[in-house]
């Protein structure tokens, strides 16, 4: 499951990705809805596993 930090930047990047790449509302809600989608299919444990893998990367980089 999600923890609060990472839905919270999820929420970051979606705002940014409506910013900057002048996405419309209804293309944001076609990502989210896919997102659940995936969430709720058998790719799930595959998307956590990549996505904790690349967290970890990120979290271990110091600038």
């Amino acid at each position: 499951m999600f923890s609060i930090s990472i839905l919270f930047f999820l929420l970051i990047v979606v705002i940014v990705m409506i910013r900057a790449f002048d996405l419309s509302a209804g293309q944001a809600f076609i990502c989210v809805a896919l997102g659940f989608y995936v969430a709720h299919s058998s790719f799930a444990d595959t998307f956590q596993n990549l996505l904790t893998q690349l967290l970890g990367i990120f979290s271990s980089v110091h600038l």
